[in-house]
Protein backbone atom coordinates (compact mmCIF):
# COMPACT_ATOMS: atom_id res chain seq x y z
CA UNK A 1 0.00 0.00 0.00
CA UNK A 2 0.93 3.11 -0.72
CA UNK A 3 0.95 6.18 1.40
CA UNK A 4 -0.10 9.53 0.47
CA UNK A 5 1.65 12.71 1.83
CA UNK A 6 -1.18 15.86 3.04
CA UNK A 7 0.18 18.46 3.90
CA UNK A 8 -1.94 20.47 7.14
CA UNK A 9 -1.49 23.92 8.71
CA UNK A 10 -1.92 24.09 12.37
CA UNK A 11 -3.02 27.05 14.64
CA UNK A 12 -2.68 26.70 18.22
CA UNK A 13 -5.72 29.64 19.44
CA UNK A 14 -6.33 31.02 23.10
CA UNK A 15 -9.18 33.58 23.79
CA UNK A 16 -8.74 37.10 23.78
CA UNK A 17 -10.10 39.95 24.95
CA UNK A 18 -9.84 43.35 21.97
CA UNK A 19 -9.64 46.83 22.66
CA UNK A 20 -12.82 48.77 22.23
CA UNK A 21 -14.96 45.67 22.21
CA UNK A 22 -16.69 44.13 25.09
CA UNK A 23 -16.57 39.88 24.80
CA UNK A 24 -13.55 37.96 23.79
CA UNK A 25 -12.45 35.90 20.60
CA UNK A 26 -10.25 33.03 19.92
CA UNK A 27 -6.81 34.39 18.44
CA UNK A 28 -3.92 32.95 16.71
CA UNK A 29 -1.33 32.46 19.53
CA UNK A 30 0.71 29.61 17.23
CA UNK A 31 0.86 28.63 13.70
CA UNK A 32 2.63 25.88 11.03
CA UNK A 33 2.31 25.45 7.60
CA UNK A 34 0.22 28.21 6.99
CA UNK A 35 -0.50 31.49 5.28
CA UNK A 36 -1.64 33.66 8.65
CA UNK A 37 -2.27 36.49 6.47
CA UNK A 38 -3.82 36.41 3.19
CA UNK A 39 -2.33 39.90 1.18
CA UNK A 40 -5.15 41.12 -0.67
CA UNK A 41 -3.00 44.16 -1.47
CA UNK A 42 -2.67 44.96 -5.45
CA UNK A 43 -6.01 42.90 -6.73
CA UNK A 44 -9.33 44.25 -6.69
CA UNK A 45 -12.80 44.09 -5.29
CA UNK A 46 -15.60 42.40 -6.77
CA UNK A 47 -16.89 45.89 -8.61
CA UNK A 48 -13.16 46.34 -10.01
CA UNK A 49 -11.76 48.62 -6.74
CA UNK A 50 -8.52 48.30 -5.61
CA UNK A 51 -7.28 47.24 -2.58
CA UNK A 52 -4.60 49.16 -1.11
CA UNK A 53 -4.16 47.75 3.07
CA UNK A 54 -6.67 44.60 2.66
CA UNK A 55 -4.63 41.83 4.34
CA UNK A 56 -6.82 39.79 6.57
CA UNK A 57 -5.15 37.81 9.48
CA UNK A 58 -6.97 34.66 8.65
CA UNK A 59 -5.52 32.54 10.89
CA UNK A 60 -6.94 34.63 13.83
CA UNK A 61 -10.41 34.68 11.63
CA UNK A 62 -9.77 30.44 11.14
CA UNK A 63 -9.16 30.41 15.26
CA UNK A 64 -12.05 32.04 15.83
CA UNK A 65 -14.46 30.55 13.38
CA UNK A 66 -13.05 27.01 14.66
CA UNK A 67 -13.87 28.66 18.05
CA UNK A 68 -17.64 28.39 17.25
CA UNK A 69 -17.45 24.57 16.51
CA UNK A 70 -15.65 23.76 19.25
CA UNK A 71 -17.22 25.44 21.83
CA UNK A 72 -15.73 26.74 25.50
CA UNK A 73 -16.96 23.90 27.51
CA UNK A 74 -17.64 20.75 25.41
CA UNK A 75 -13.90 19.71 25.83
CA UNK A 76 -13.24 19.47 21.65
CA UNK A 77 -9.79 20.64 22.23
CA UNK A 78 -9.31 20.15 17.75
CA UNK A 79 -11.39 21.29 14.78
CA UNK A 80 -10.62 20.53 11.34
CA UNK A 81 -11.30 23.09 8.29
CA UNK A 82 -11.43 21.92 5.04
CA UNK A 83 -12.29 24.21 1.18
CA UNK A 84 -8.98 26.80 2.18
CA UNK A 85 -5.74 24.70 0.91
CA UNK A 86 -4.73 27.62 -0.76
CA UNK A 87 -3.73 28.76 2.71
CA UNK A 88 -1.16 25.42 3.60
CA UNK A 89 2.31 25.90 2.72
CA UNK A 90 5.25 24.89 4.14
CA UNK A 91 6.87 24.50 7.92
CA UNK A 92 9.00 27.66 7.39
CA UNK A 93 6.27 30.08 6.90
CA UNK A 94 6.11 32.78 9.21
CA UNK A 95 4.21 31.99 12.23
CA UNK A 96 1.83 33.06 14.78
CA UNK A 97 4.32 36.13 16.26
CA UNK A 98 4.46 37.58 12.52
CA UNK A 99 0.47 38.68 13.74
CA UNK A 100 2.51 40.71 16.49
CA UNK A 101 2.36 44.81 15.45
CA UNK A 102 5.72 46.26 15.74
CA UNK A 103 6.35 48.62 18.26
CA UNK A 104 6.45 51.30 16.35
CA UNK A 105 2.96 50.57 14.56
CA UNK A 106 1.73 49.79 17.55
CA UNK A 107 -1.35 52.28 18.56
CA UNK A 108 -1.45 50.97 22.40
CA UNK A 109 2.45 51.24 23.42
CA UNK A 110 2.21 54.30 25.54
CA UNK A 111 -0.59 55.43 28.36
CA UNK A 112 -2.52 58.42 27.56
CA UNK A 113 -0.28 61.00 29.72
CA UNK A 114 2.90 59.51 27.46
CA UNK A 115 0.52 60.26 23.84
CA UNK A 116 -0.16 63.54 24.92
CA UNK A 117 3.75 64.76 25.80
CA UNK A 118 4.56 63.02 22.56
CA UNK A 119 2.16 65.33 20.36
CA UNK A 120 2.77 67.68 22.63
CA UNK A 121 6.31 67.77 21.75
CA UNK A 122 5.79 67.25 18.40
CA UNK A 123 3.09 69.96 17.81
CA UNK A 124 6.06 72.19 19.49
CA UNK A 125 8.56 71.07 17.07
CA UNK A 126 6.61 71.96 14.39
CA UNK A 127 5.69 75.27 15.38
CA UNK A 128 9.26 76.04 16.04
CA UNK A 129 10.39 75.04 12.87
CA UNK A 130 8.02 76.94 11.00
CA UNK A 131 8.77 80.07 13.04
CA UNK A 132 12.47 79.71 12.01
CA UNK A 133 11.25 79.34 8.22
Amino acid sequence: MRSRMVQVGVIVSDTLGRAWREGQTDQAIGAAGIYVFEDLRGSVDAEGRPLVVTMPCVADELASVTDLVKGKTSRKPVAIVRGRGDLVGSLDLPGARSIVRALENDMFHTESAEAYAEGFDAGLKASQSDADA
